[in-house]
């Protein structure tokens, strides 16, 4: 008999705990962590398919620290890392390669200690790039 209301305790227990986690409404609070996935819409401009260039921040970076690819795009005329030398942010630049319509994708290796620690870790940067006409 104690058994029977013990598992019957549990089960409602775990029935009004479904409805926290299934709840949309819950403002879950910012870490204040750099996005890692981003979707970029690419349009051509009107002098042509693969005109219209498009830059996002990875934000800043150490001197000593720097972005490398780890899946470079397929279809582009320029898929670049740029650091600006003012603020030491870096930059991906990205401009589909001349009549290309479609989809490309983009990882980027970017160093996540800012402190000087000698563990060394990274994030990767996931850009997955649509261009239309």
């Amino acid at each position: 008999m104690k058994k029977t209301v013990l598992l019957l305790i549990i089960s409602f227990s775990l029935a009004s705990c479904v409805d926290l986690f299934l709840d949309d409404d819950i403002d879950y609070p910012d870490t204040g962590e750099p996005a890692t996935f981003y979707e970029i819409n690419v349009g051509n401009s009107n002098y042509g398919f693969g005109n219209n260039i498009v830059e996002t921040s990875l934000g800043e970076l150490r001197e000593d620290q720097s972005a490398s690819f780890k899946i470079q795009a397929q279809n582009f005329k320029i898929s670049e890392l740029d650091r600006n030398p003012d603020t030491g942010e870096i930059i991906y630049t990205y401009q589909p390669k001349e009549g290309y319509v479609g989809e490309d994708y983009v990882e980027i290796l970017a160093p996540t200690d800012k402190n000087g620690n000698e563990i060394f870790e990274t994030k990767t940067y996931t850009f997955q790039i649509n261009v239309s006409r």
